[in-house]
């Protein structure tokens, strides 16, 4: 097993955030902020995903062919088979939050030239695929408020376990079902699973729900891991004083020492861009070109974009979904080393950028505790990226999963 490389940098998150909003590196492509927000306002962003998707995928070479589907009108699915590939059981590539399938762009050639079924969704509400109805079926439970001071934490009240566990299977149930829902739909049995962020938190809840349904995880960043002092596994005293823990994210009094965003914009997304006028969608432009500074393709920029600031771009399921299972300092409730011990799957890997601002310890420490309850897991690094390691250093991240579902 690896260990983790750390890196230095002499600019904090928020510090690196603002340079990319303000100052995007020079020599990258340049917008008006009145004409994309002029062009972006009113018309909506599903005709422009479609058209630059389609703009993007014609530029992918792979081995065998290559069909777009949606899957029995709910899945925008592509589908990559090449007879000849050595790696046979089907294999599904899952993006993060306020991304879809076109996030592998740079990885369908290379992988399908050993994967023989390779898959690619839109997860439901995201890119082409349709919003379904998001059903709660439990009633808003009473909030997590946790007062934090400079080292210690406390809860004014004891929190209501089961009910908040409810609602956080609730939401998962959203997309696990669907998930499961497309792989009957295709007629598939036990899948590989390569998954990015929040696809990474996604697909270990759907191993856990459905065992039967996953043979190989590889989790490519993944949001969600650490414990923390807001997972309602915990079971907190009210109005006791805790310490903090700021270093080890396998420890349930963890809280890393990145600030929260405010509660306003976390709920808001990207509507607070978009109420920013013409200079929201300037912002949403550098932010883009600076993030995907290694992605060549104009198109695919184009296409964040339209997904980001977009009107209908990113759809209020999805958000819903998302903030509530994450809290605004993007941990979630729900952690996954705490569901740990009901996971059964037969390998399991951790890969993360050199460069990754995701809490790659906390990586390491998934992999070292699954090790512990018997999972062969390990933990891998891609050279030269960060968070969108398949992005920055394709080849790499392809010779590495490649080599993982080989094994």
């Amino acid at each position: 097993m690896n260990t983790v490389r750390l890196y230095s940098s002499q600019r904090s998150f928020p510090r690196r955030l603002a340079a990319r909003l303000m100052s995007p590196p020079k020599g990258t492509p340049q917008a008006s902020g009145w004409k994309l927000w002029l062009t972006y306002a009113q018309s909506n962003a599903r005709n422009r995903i479609a058209s630059l998707q389609e703009k993007i995928m014609q530029d992918v070479q792979t081995e065998g062919s290559k069909e777009q589907t949606l899957v029995m009108g709910e899945i925008n699915q592509l589908h990559f088979r090449n007879a000849k590939a050595t790696i046979k059981t089907p294999t599904l590539l899952l993006h993060g939050y306020a991304a879809s399938s076109m996030a592998f762009h740079r990885n369908f050639e290379g992988l399908s030239k050993s994967i023989k079924d390779l898959y690619a969704i839109d997860l439901p509400a995201n890119g082409l695929s349709p919003t379904q109805p998001l059903n709660i079926k439990c009633s808003e439970p009473l909030p997590l408020k946790v007062q934090i001071t400079k080292t210690t934490f406390r809860l004014p009240y004891t929190l209501e376990h089961l009910h908040h566990k409810s609602l956080i299977q609730n939401y998962e149930d959203y997309y696990l079902d669907a998930l499961e829902q497309w792989r009957y739909d295709n007629k598939l049995g036990p899948v590989n699973i390569v998954a990015h962020s929040f696809g990474g938190y996604l697909s270990f809840k759907y191993a856990i729900k459905y065992p039967h349904a996953v043979k190989k995880l590889c989790l490519v960043s993944p949001l969600g891991v650490e414990r923390n002092i807001f997972s309602i596994n915990n079971q907190w005293r009210s109005n006791h004083n805790y310490k903090l823990n700021f270093e080890d994210p396998a420890s349930k009094f963890y809280l890393p020492q990145r600030p929260a965003i405010p509660k306003a914009i976390f709920e808001s997304q990207t509507k607070f861009l978009r109420n920013l006028g013409p200079f929201g969608a300037k912002l949403c432009w550098n932010y883009i070109i600076s993030a995907y500074s290694r992605v060549p393709s104009l198109e695919y920029k184009k296409y964040i974009f339209a997904m980001f600031y977009g009107k209908d771009g990113m759809s209020q399921t999805s958000k819903d979904v998302f903030t509530g299972l994450f809290t605004n300092r993007l941990l979630a409730r729900d952690p996954l080393l705490d569901c740990l011990s009901h996971l059964k799957t037969d390998k399991l890997l951790l890969l993360y950028g050199d460069h990754d601002w995701m809490n790659r310890r906390a990586g390491l420490a998934l992999a070292k505790e699954a090790e512990e309850i018997g999972i062969t897991a390990d933990y891998s690094e891609v050279s030269s990226s960060g968070h969108n390691l398949f992005l920055d250093n394709p080849e790499e991240f392809n010779q590495q999963v490649v080599q993982f579902l080989s094994k």
